[in-house]
């Protein structure tokens, strides 16, 4: 272990509080050091043992599943799970605590997880079999003090100024959306997300006293395509596709047909439609069915199940449901929102339905669309004629810690299709101009989700830790 963290190497500060915050790391350097180890064989994932406890108690986050992280407790490092992020440990006999922070070396990530005989085990991994190394200097850090909330605050510190990759709470202006209440449409709609679903939704807050200021437009606005299809038309059959599990990525930067069929100004007519509640509970019921179905089938095939034969045949009774459903169609609702329009508008599609949201709902200051950080779930889709980007379907690599933690369908759906990847030296110039369209419309940010495609995705392109850095810079960079 290093005994301290003199030896610091970010650059010359410019700023004062950027000064306060070095001294102050300094002068608790005592406290802390880094932990590395060293190996024979270079690889791309190498495990080291952190040593055994005990008979002491330990709070930790752990990533239970690839996007999701909780807490979990414990007394000794039998009791440790996998993809452990950090581990607060209680040292009694000295009345002080312990922190285990696993970071970033070079193209490596690292985490905490229990090894074969009881020890806390480090492993490093860097996503690319052609990203391999044999030692590191730094790849824990580990801090000590009697108070559990300085020991966070001091340790995360620390880090900041070795890493210089991010930086503290007290470094940056807080935006005032904190202060801010608004409303995202995915609890309520999911998947089945339209501009009659979404106008309701506002209108619902706004009569019963409550006035928003941001509305967030979940998943389900963007055209996209299936692998083997053409184009989804209407943005309906997407959600039985999903619910399936097959691909679907983003075709274009504009929205889908839901929101693209939109008059300027039909929703503000005393005459607008209703939202039907019941058919869209029922389409989304039917649809979490047939997902579970899938779900339950994967874990037979992953369980060594041989004869399918049942879950196919509940499945395509599902299917069969789920389209009777999605064909108790809205289009008399289509028709009213296309051909009834009291009001001479040259406004359409997204743009018109935002400048309406605004016109009718005072207050509503900013309008988000969501996106992945790969443009959706499955990435872009290279077939798209209306982009003009280096897309390409690459295969999703799933670590051996992240293998260990809970199943989940939707990472078992990323594995099958892999990811549509956009090159990353073309990923600002995508973003840039995916949030340009978005700018154009009246969208004032982006809810940015499904961070960990990045880190299935890097074998060819030096590894998950190279890759994210280029997809961050990008994103940044637009926004």
């Amino acid at each position: 272990m290093s005994p301290s963290i003199a030896f610091l190497h970010c650059a010359n500060p410019r700023k004062h509080h950027l000064r306060c915050i070095i001294n102050r790391v300094k002068s608790q350097s005592h406290k802390g050091g880094f932990l590395g180890f060293m190996q024979k064989a270079p690889s791309d994932i190498l495990m080291n043992s952190l040593g055994k406890f005990s008979g002491k108690r330990f709070l930790s986050i752990f990533r239970f599943k690839s996007w999701w992280s909780t807490m979990w407790v414990g007394n000794s490092s039998t009791d440790l799970q996998m993809e452990t992020q950090w581990a607060l440990i209680e040292v009694p006999k000295s009345c002080s605590y312990v922190l285990l922070l696993p970071i970033i070396e070079g193209k490596f990530r690292s985490s905490i997880h229990p090894g074969g005989d009881g020890e806390a085990v480090v492993c490093a991994e860097s996503g690319s079999t052609a990203v391999k190394a044999s030692s590191f200097a730094a790849l824990v850090y580990v801090h000590v003090s009697d108070n559990p909330y300085n020991l966070m605050k001091e340790a995360y510190t620390a880090v900041r100024v070795y890493l210089n990759t991010f930086r503290l709470l007290e470094e940056k202006s807080l935006p005032s959306l904190i202060d801010m209440f608004g409303w995202c449409t995915w609890d309520a709609l999911h998947f089945t997300v339209d501009l009659v679903g979404v106008w309701h939704g506002v209108k619902d807050f706004y009569e019963g006293g409550v006035q928003l200021r941001f509305l967030i437009i979940d998943d389900g606005w963007q055209s996209t395509k299936f692998d083997d299809e053409s184009a989804i038309k209407d943005g309906k059959n997407e959600v039985s596709a999903r619910a399936e599990g097959v691909a679907a990525r983003p075709s274009m930067f504009e929205e889908n047909d839901k929101f693209k069929k939109y008059k300027g100004e039909s929703l503000l007519s005393p005459d607008a439609p209703p939202y039907d509640v019941k058919s869209t509970n029922k389409l989304k019921a039917k649809a979490l069915e047939l997902e579970q179905a899938q779900t339950a089938r994967e874990k037979s095939v992953q369980s060594g199940v041989v004869d399918l034969s049942f879950f196919d045949t509940v499945m395509e009774g599902l299917k069969k449901e789920l389209s009777g459903v999605e064909g108790v169609d809205d289009s008399s609702l289509d028709n009213e929102i296309i051909h009834t329009n009291c009001y001479s508008s040259e406004y359409q599609g997204l743009k018109a339905f935002v400048k309406d949201l605004r016109t009718r709902f005072r207050g509503l200051d900013d309008v988000y669309m969501w996106q992945a950080l790969c443009g959706a779930w499955g990435g872009v889709s290279p077939s798209a004629t209306s982009f003009d980007f280096d897309s390409k379907i690459v295969s999703a690599r799933v670590s051996p810690c992240l293998a260990g933690t809970m199943f989940d369908g939707a990472l078992v759906k990323c594995l099958r299709y892999g990811v549509g990847l956009v090159h990353p030296d073309q990923i600002a110039r995508f973003y840039n101009s995916m949030h340009s369209y978005l700018a154009s419309a009246g969208i004032t940010g982006v809810k940015v989700d499904v961070i960990h495609m990045i880190e299935l995705a890097g074998e060819e392109y030096g590894g998950r830790v190279e890759l994210a850095k280029a997809y961050y810079k990008g994103l940044s960079e637009s926004l």
